[in-house]
């Protein structure tokens, strides 16, 4: 028995009926079969609702535009245990997180959307201008102390982590050590090596011990020469780790 996750930055694609890139991003998920899914930048109603949502706060830092989430965590089983914000000390509207069961288990899932190195930059009025990196930094600083806290359940975070890991990365060297070490020693981010024609991913599945990794994959973002989304899409099939 296994569970089939998948994470993809969809670039804030809608649930239109006009939307020429909506029903093909839609059948690449579907295609996976996940029983969870995590989109980033994507719309509250993107998903069908033959399943369950649970969503960010809508605020994150920028104007908001109804319907748009930084992330939302769709399983095919109801959510407890919900948690749109995850600590104060975070960064707005990036995380959030609960308990589902699935074919292997219950198991608890964390949605994040790493801020990337330009985020709350631009000066805004009556909001503080950030340098460069610095909401990046907060959000790995606060996941750490999550997930520190975190419960001993089968653990699944994932979503747009804004880093490659490893070679290529261009994110400073302490921030490229700060996301390794914000997830415990019984935890590691399986898509770490998942490149697609050279390029790293910046969208990431991170596990517990308590799950044995038995695929990887990265799809891409391109369908008949034109973009579906600026990053390309990751899944995973995972099963209860053996004693």
């Amino acid at each position: 028995m296994s569970l089939s996750v998948l994470t993809w930055n969809v670039e804030w694609a809608t649930p239109h009926p006009r939307s020429r890139r909506t029903p093909v991003i839609l059948r690449r998920i579907k295609r996976h079969a996940p029983e969870i899914v995590c989109l980033t930048e994507t719309h509250a109603d993107l998903l069908a609702r033959d399943g369950h949502a649970i969503c960010s706060e809508p605020d994150y830092g920028y104007p908001i535009k109804a319907g748009r989430r930084k992330v939302m965590l769709w399983s095919k089983e109801p959510w407890e245990r919900v948690d749109h914000v995850g600590a104060d000390t975070l960064p707005p509207g990036r995380f959030v997180s609960g308990v589902t069961r699935t074919s292997i288990g219950e198991v608890a899932v964390i949605g994040v959307c790493i801020p990337w190195s330009g985020s709350r930059t631009g000066a805004r009025r009556g909001a503080a201008r950030k340098q460069l990196w610095d909401d990046h930094a907060q959000y790995l600083d606060g996941l750490t102390g999550i997930l520190k806290r975190s419960p001993a359940r089968p653990l699944i975070v994932m979503g747009d982590f804004n880093q490659m890991i490893g070679p290529g990365s261009r994110a400073p060297e302490h921030l490229r050590s700060a996301l390794l070490d914000a997830f415990p020693p019984d935890m590691r981010v399986a898509t770490a090596d998942l490149a697609l024609e050279g390029r790293s991913s910046i969208d990431h599945i991170a596990v517990s011990r308590n799950l044995a990794i038995e695929s990887l994959g990265i799809f891409s973002n391109i369908q008949a020469g034109k973009r579906l989304s600026d990053h390309s899409g990751v899944a995973a099939e995972l099963s209860a780790q053996r004693a």
